[in-house]
């Protein structure tokens, strides 16, 4: 029977990194490249742009854009005669599911490393996905969903949820979502991640050891491990991570901190600011006149 220090979880992360459109969700993924990952993304939103710039600038080594995957997942689009667009036939599920099954080159989860990265970008497309796999199945594509339908959305994720956090898939996983606001029984709103639905949200995070958020402060990116607001966040590795992490170089800095078992974060030490002591008799400025302390 494998020690708790042999366990799955002392080498591979399985995290949801929640954030709003433009928090940099995507772009944080180059630091993993840089720091020697193996990336395999399947791209839901057509938005691997921004990775690709970042891995081609001078801030990244030349190999790092060498270790990313990348399968863009969309469905062709028709006009109907009565006005509404819609896919010719979903087939983006399908493609996802036979992607996890044998990746091109590189074969079944199962087969895979804790050097290795699964990437779904993100959530709220694959949310969209089950959702047009179900109408499709049911001859209703193009029309309002029925509640029979949300629910059976609903387990297509969650089956996939369930595949990706167990043990015997072996490499890391990372999912991008956005966040969706749900009002409890107390009409308090609390933040989710967006999927289908309302009932699906509040389960997710159970299938992740690792929530953090991408968002902006001012002008700076940052990732944050602790203090979600509206959203819960948890790391696998409370005292070896530090709050916030610059989002360039952050990814790589959580994976670090959480496979180190001895490491401990340490608050940097911030002097204080010397403060000058009162002048009860006022000071002059350069004029000659006094000023009031």
């Amino acid at each position: 029977m494998p020690s708790l220090e042999e366990h799955q979880s002392a080498h591979t992360t399985k995290l949801l990194l929640v954030g709003n459109n433009g928090s940099g969700k995507t772009g944080a993924l180059a630091s993993l490249a840089d720091a020697g990952y193996n990336l395999f993304v399947v791209d839901l939103d057509n938005g691997v742009d921004i990775l690709a710039n970042l891995l081609r600038s001078k801030a990244y080594s030349p190999a790092a854009i060498k270790r990313v995957d990348v399968q863009t997942l969309t469905d062709k689009m028709k006009g109907m005669k009565s006005g509404m667009i819609q896919p010719t036939a979903p087939k983006v599920w399908k493609k996802m599911v036979d992607l996890l099954d044998n990746w091109p080159g590189k074969g079944n989860l199962s087969t895979w490393t804790p050097q290795d990265v699964l990437v779904i970008d993100s959530l709220t497309f694959a949310a969209k996905a089950a959702l047009q796999q179900i109408l499709f199945m049911n001859n209703r594509l193009g029309q309002k969903p029925w509640i029979q339908d949300i629910g059976a959305a609903q387990d297509l994720l969650e089956s996939l949820f369930q595949m990706l956090y167990d043990v015997s898939i072996p490499c890391n996983v990372i999912v991008n979502c956005h966040i969706a606001l749900v009002d409890d029984e107390e009409g308090t709103s609390r933040g989710y991640p967006a999927s289908v639905g309302n009932k699906l949200g509040p389960k997710i995070g159970g299938y992740f050891n690792t929530i953090l958020r991408a968002k902006a402060k001012g002008k700076q990116r940052l990732i944050y491990t602790q203090d979600g607001g509206l959203i819960e966040l948890k790391t696998s590795a409370p005292g070896a991570v530090a709050p916030t992490y610059p989002i360039e170089t952050g990814l790589a800095s959580y994976f670090k901190a959480v496979r180190n078992p001895n490491a401990v974060y340490t608050a940097p030490v911030v002097e204080p600011e010397e403060v000058p002591a009162p002048n009860p008799e006022g000071t002059v400025n350069p004029s000659g006149d006094k000023e009031a302390s």
